[in-house]
């Protein structure tokens, strides 16, 4: 097992009292108009759209329109390669000698309206369909420009002839590489496992993903548009990676937006911009939220040896580590808890959940490894 680089202490030198906060979701489907008023309204405060479909980043937002991604898309994946240019549906259908009126004339209106000024936005799809795993390995990676796939929802179009199909259609590493290589920035952002209780993923592919690179920073601990079937959260799986000794970032996200934004990562970066932000998505500097209001951390803290955890308001708070729950707290503020000399070689991880009974909320902080 290769030791990761990631942040083994995240929240290591924040000042909780002057940190800035913001709202972020590196899952999030908007598709529409509709569904990015409602996420700004519920207070998505930096975008990192997840659309497939083609899977491509709807980046900048202003720039998109309701046909963008009928007429082409800025790169695209040909026979399991990458393609650096842009994907002319009218060139290539008039190439092939096939009917061009099914591409629209122009690029419609802009899609999504009323855009915050002040709204944080960096590129991310979700990518799937890999031509070595099952169709549930799915996969997002705020920051990076990688495009896979088109808009060809149904399949039936002639491009999947000429070896434009939908997905990725490359080997899982080759995909991981790819996106890696389009991050925005060299040191901020990465990939995220997608849902991995509800794409039954196993826990040694898991581990596999993980070890692949320190850029693949983590899980989705919920993923809140998975409830019905009970594959919401991935608790356990998160749990049983960090029992390896193996730094996993955790997030909380919503895979389709409803009525409000529910699953969000409360990033807390140095300053409020793009860069800064997927900095802190990097380094582990957030924490999950399923509601993002009714209850907050005011200081997670841990010297090593020391964890101390408190929140805006009483609530009910679990510590955990691989040998399951170390401290329940029924009603309070501050969690403490000193690793005992006795117990020092028995916790691989500590993480803490906290959940206010009155709103509904619960936070996940991101995990402490110890050595």
């Amino acid at each position: 097992m290769k030791k990761q680089g990631l942040n083994r202490n995240p929240y290591q030198g924040i000042d909780w009292k002057n940190q800035i906060r913001v709202t972020g979701c590196t899952h999030l489907h908007c598709p529409n108009n509709d569904e990015f008023t409602k996420a700004i309204k519920s207070g998505l405060e930096f975008a990192t759209f997840a659309n497939y479909y083609p899977s491509v980043p709807y980046y900048p937002a202003a720039s998109i329109r309701e046909n963008t991604f009928k007429i082409g898309q800025n790169a695209y994946i040909l026979n399991g390669e990458v393609v650096d240019e842009y994907l002319d549906y009218r060139k290539l259908y008039t190439e092939w000698g096939v009917d061009t009126s099914v591409v629209p004339e122009d690029e419609g209106e802009p899609l999504f309206k009323n855009i915050p000024a002040d709204l944080l936005e960096a590129p991310n799809a979700e990518h799937h369909l890999f031509s070595d795993y099952n169709v549930y390995l799915h996969i997002t990676c705020p920051g990076s420009f990688f495009c896979s796939g088109n808009c060809d929802r149904n399949r039936n179009s002639v491009l999947a002839q000429h070896g434009i199909h939908v997905g990725t259609q490359m080997p899982w590493r080759k995909a991981f590489d790819a996106m890696i290589d389009k991050l925005m920035i060299p040191d901020g952002g990465g990939i995220v496992i997608n849902h991995p209780q509800w794409s039954h993923l196993p826990h040694k592919f898991l581990c596999e993903m993980l070890d692949y690179d320190d850029r693949v920073l983590g899980l989705e601990v919920i993923n809140t548009d998975c409830g019905p079937d009970m594959t919401a959260a991935s608790e356990s799986q998160w749990d049983e990676v960090l029992g390896t000794g193996r730094q996993c970032y955790g997030f909380c996200v919503q895979d389709h937006i409803k009525d409000e934004l529910t699953g969000r990562c409360i990033l807390m970066p140095e300053e409020r911009t793009v860069e800064s932000c997927l900095r802190a998505y990097r380094q582990g500097r957030f924490y999950g939220a399923i509601k993002g209001k009714g209850l907050e951390f005011e200081s997670v803290e841990f010297d090593g040896r020391t964890l101390r955890v408190r929140c805006d308001k009483e609530a009910i708070m679990l510590l955990l580590s691989h040998r399951g729950v170390l401290v329940e707290l029924w009603t309070g503020r501050e969690l403490v808890y000193t690793v005992p000399d006795a117990d020092r070689g028995k916790d691989v991880f500590l993480r803490v959940t906290a959940m206010d009974k009155e709103s509904g909320e619960k936070l996940f902080t991101q995990p402490f490894m110890l050595d």
